[in-house]
């Protein structure tokens, strides 16, 4: 028994350990996507803006932009359109290497039969999907994720963003096979970095 008791003690405290130095990892994160953000409102990095129309992979067009302060990289935007979605997808780096990664997803249909006669119009039901990983040493430690819906119907007028502050993020396994596909294309996006003259829209979208 005395044997367990020490077994649990030990796991208990390793656990402990490693959940501090999780926590404190994404307190420094977060401090460091606070120092890019203002750098960022107070137009303080150098932009590299790549643009492309895209016709042969269902893309409409696609976009990457480099931030860079004092020559180091330390943000990626990459968005893209495919038929009615829209994909935003931000890196924030530190040292180097990837320490924070932010997607957006905003899909959107048409509902004939909600649509009120006296409108005119046809309702549209927009979804927004939100992924927040963060990252220590390019290795997950931990992973969040919000969806919620908006329709013209209700807020033909206001643009996004208001519901998104109001909506709590999830935690979520830091599914493998996810961050595995967000690792290679984020490596694929860094390769363009010195090689400019890419067509952007040869980055696999999957």
């Amino acid at each position: 028994m005395k044997i367990l008791i020490k077994v649990f003690l030990i796991l208990f405290f390793c656990f402990s350990k490693s959940l501090a130095q999780t926590e404190k990892n994404i307190s420094f994160i977060k401090d460091k996507y606070k120092i890019i953000t203002a750098l960022l409102e107070k137009e303080k990095l150098t932009e590299v803006v790549l643009e492309s129309e895209c016709k042969d992979n269902g893309q409409n067009r696609a976009s990457l932009t480099f931030y860079y302060n004092n020559n180091s990289l330390v943000y990626m935007l990459h968005s893209y359109d495919q038929g009615h979605n829209s994909y935003t997808n931000h890196y924030y780096l530190d040292d180097d290497k990837l320490m924070f990664y932010f997607s957006e997803n905003v899909s959107w249909i048409w509902d004939f039969e909600c649509a009120p006669k006296q409108q005119e119009v046809s309702n549209e039901i927009w979804t927004y999907e939100e992924q927040r990983i963060y990252f220590n040493n390019e290795i997950a430690q931990k992973c969040l994720f919000k969806t919620y819906n908006e329709r013209s119907i209700d807020q033909p007028y206001e643009g996004e963003g208001t519901l998104s502050e109001t909506i709590k993020n999830q935690e979520v396994n830091c599914d493998i096979v996810v961050i595995t596909q967000i690792m290679k294309k984020y490596n694929s996006l860094r390769s363009i970095q010195k090689n400019t003259t890419q067509n952007i829209c040869d980055i696999s979208i999957d």
